[in-house]
């Protein structure tokens, strides 16, 4: 039975792809975008943890696949741009709608579903660390 269940296993549909990065003390789970409307930017999504002991932050990101990536904070209906995301030592933060998360402007490229692009994520001092941004349907999280 173990056998099959083992030849099988390739043959079996896949959802979606999970990734799971590492910087140091710095966990980045699955992150993820939703194809953008027709002109509008793209948010990007997904869980960072800090399992240090002492402070750390995003201060940035860029990407081949947009012009400029900022820090959105989405609040009560209203955006404002933010320099930076604090990640306190062993408390997990999801970059999520309505919350921080990133923003990609002047999309080089089209993204549909199931596409997916690089993403250089800059955590000051510890460091960058390249993520791969999948294109899903927003529903699924």
């Amino acid at each position: 039975m173990a056998v099959l269940a083992a030849l099988a296993a390739p043959l079996a549909p896949t959802v979606a792809r999970a990734h799971s990065y590492k910087l140091g003390d710095i966990a980045v789970g699955h992150i993820w975008a939703s194809a953008p409307e027709s002109g509008e930017g793209v948010a990007v999504y997904g869980p960072i943890l800090n399992r240090g002991d002492g402070a750390a932050q995003l201060t940035g990101a860029s990407t081949p696949a947009a012009e400029q990536v900022r820090i959105r904070m989405a609040t009560e209906g209203e955006e404002h741009w933010v320099d930076s995301i604090d990640l306190e030592p062993g408390k997990p933060l999801a970059l999520a709608p309505w919350r921080q998360h990133l923003w990609l402007t002047d999309v080089k490229r089209e993204l549909k579903e199931g596409d997916a692009f690089e993403l250089l994520l800059d955590f000051g001092q510890a460091g960058t660390l390249t993520v791969q941004v999948e294109i899903e349907p927003e529903g699924g999280h």
